[in-house]
């Protein structure tokens, strides 16, 4: 009489043992097969899941590089307008501190004339 154990260790290692395992090998090749079978299907199932979001991740990327290209933009056309308003503003300093400078030498010319004219009324004076 064989025990329920022995049983059990005969089918799963009958070669061992000498024991014929014909028919318990086909039912193990199938279980193994379905089981590869189910492998594969776990496996697909999940290089689905990661195609899909590669797929997501590359829209994500591309409608972020579309919005940096915008900001990009828009920051290139903000400081060009404002190195423009910067260079006419100080083309406009220049021009005034230019006048100012032209207006403080004839005002220098005109002292130096009035000096010349008093130090000629100052000698006419002492000659007298």
């Amino acid at each position: 009489m064989m025990s329920s154990l022995n049983i059990a260790n005969m089918s799963n290692t009958g070669k061992e043992f000498g024991v014929n395992t014909g028919s318990m090998s086909m039912i193990s090749l199938k279980g193994k097969l379905k089981e590869l079978e189910e492998s594969i299907q776990e496996i697909a199932k999940k290089i689905n899941q990661q195609k899909k979001e590669l797929s997501q991740l590359q829209t994500e990327k591309d409608t972020l590089q579309e919005l940096i290209k915008i900001k990009n933009n828009e920051v290139r056309k903000i400081i060009s307008q404002e190195i423009n308003r910067v260079d006419e503003e100080m083309k406009r300093a220049f021009a005034h501190q230019k006048a100012e400078n032209s207006r403080l030498y004839q005002q220098i010319d005109q002292f130096k004339n009035e000096k010349g004219m008093f130090n000629s009324v100052l000698a006419g004076i002492l000659v007298k």
